[in-house]
């Protein structure tokens, strides 16, 4: 099913639109949220959005009386931010259909209504059938992984509104932070840039699989990788690259993330990792996560770094190097199976730079597989974490620049009992 081609909505559709939503179940159970939702609309529905502001909510809204003192009392706040967990759980159920989403970005009250950039449900896995059309012999190999990426864009697409607000999943709520999590978490999240959350583009990951050719980030870039089909046009490939399918690692971190008490004052913006522009990379502060191969825009930073996330080619393994081992240290870390059981190590690898512009801050987080993705994402989370920024020589004003290899077991694609294989602390600092 194809979304209907609209380039703006009119004040009608925009109504119905509205409408929609809070007859929705998850708006009628809420009066509070319904009632904030109705009265910002209906303001920008009559040309009176430069008026939406904190005070008038809260007065208009919630029933504070005029002159209250916003700085004190949060209320407005607090609902806004159940408000827009609220909408994602919308778009990404209820609203799954949509061709619009409608948004409130952070910073302001002043709803805005924009395309959908993540497919519907019904849109997301491509048909292996292509009606028809028979596939190549040398890609019948890779169907069973793309059936199971498709099912994780599925399920991605579903479960990434609904796990902000679901506290029983593995990643819990920060603990309780030292002040050198803070100050790391403050430089990221810093309230002057706006941070782009990067999740990896598992599509590219397929595509590479098709041509048997490595995507740099030039070629990323300008998109021309998407135009050559390989030998033995099919239209999977077609599929693919009108496709747009990410981790569900990559994901439950992003949730993770965007509960982290530093980020509630700041502006943050998830981003397809094909859509992102060098320019705003340069700008911004940035946490790309994936390894070079299915967020290129590692390559930026790779050149000052030890680790990196890889893939062999001969063995068809994914491996981390290390380019300049230090003692004890190895040259090459394999991501591997154990035996014939279903155990096998991963690694994920964490890095803290200065951004491109030397004015705010990157992270990178990348595993060989979602085991080494979702090991990363827990010890950013876990208690484990303070322990190593202390260890670094961070305090409470500065982290220095660093970089982290952790290893993890894992079994049926979750990891677990991870631990820090080895660290370097890199020359550049970044300040906090």
């Amino acid at each position: 099913m194809q979304l209907p081609v609209v380039r703006t909505l009119n004040a009608a559709e925009q109504k119905q639109l509205v409408a929609r939503i809070l007859a929705s179940e998850l708006f009628s159970k809420s009066h509070r949220l319904a009632e904030f939702l109705r009265f910002i609309c209906d303001q920008y529905g009559s040309g009176q959005a430069a008026t939406i502001n904190e005070q008038r909510i809260g007065t208009e809204v919630f029933g504070r009386r005029p002159g209250y003192n916003a700085g004190d009392d949060s209320i407005v706040r607090s609902q806004a931010r159940f408000l827009r967990q609220r909408l994602e759980e919308y778009f990404a159920t209820e609203g799954s259909q949509e061709p619009f989403v409608l948004i409130i970005p952070k910073g302001s009250y002043v709803p805005a209504f924009e395309r959908r950039e993540i497919q519907p449900l019904a849109a997301a896995a491509p048909t292996l059938a292509m009606q028809g059309t028979a596939v190549a012999p040398k890609y019948k190999a890779i169907l069973p992984w793309i059936a199971g990426i498709s099912g994780i864009a599925v399920a991605a697409t579903l479960a990434f509104a609904i796990y902000l607000n679901r506290s029983h999943n593995r990643l819990q709520a920060p603990h309780a932070e030292s002040p050198e999590v803070r100050a790391f978490w403050g430089s990221i999240f810093s309230p002057d840039r706006t941070v782009l959350l990067v999740p990896a583009d598992s599509t590219l990951v397929l595509l590479e699989e098709l041509s048997g050719k490595p995507v740099r980030l030039l070629s990323y870039i300008n998109k021309d990788y998407l135009n050559p089909n390989p030998a033995g046009r099919s239209a999977l490939w077609d599929q693919l690259t009108g496709s747009q399918y990410t981790s569900m690692a990559d994901l439950n971190l992003v949730a993770h993330l965007e509960r982290i008490p530093e980020a509630a004052s700041a502006r943050t913006q998830i981003r397809y990792a094909r859509d992102l522009s060098l320019k705003e990379l340069k700008e911004e502060n940035a946490i790309l996560i994936g390894g070079m191969r299915a967020n290129p825009w590692v390559e930026l930073f790779s050149s000052t770094l030890s680790f990196k996330v890889d893939f062999d080619s001969a063995t068809q393994h994914n491996v981390v190097r290390n380019r300049v081992p230090g003692p004890h240290e190895q040259p090459i870390y394999w991501a591997e199976r154990s035996g014939a059981s279903d155990e096998s190590r991963a690694y994920g690898v964490i890095v803290y730079l200065p951004s491109l512009d030397n004015q705010g801050h990157v992270l990178l987080v990348e595993g060989t597989n979602k085991a080494g993705t979702e090991a990363a994402a827990e010890f950013l989370n876990g208690p484990a974490f303070a322990e190593f920024l202390r260890k670094l020589g961070a305090n409470a004003t500065s982290v220095p620049s660093f970089e982290l290899l952790l290893s993890t077991g894992s079994m049926d694609g979750a990891s677990y009992h991870p631990a820090v294989v080895c660290w370097h602390r890199l020359n550049k600092p970044a300040a906090g």
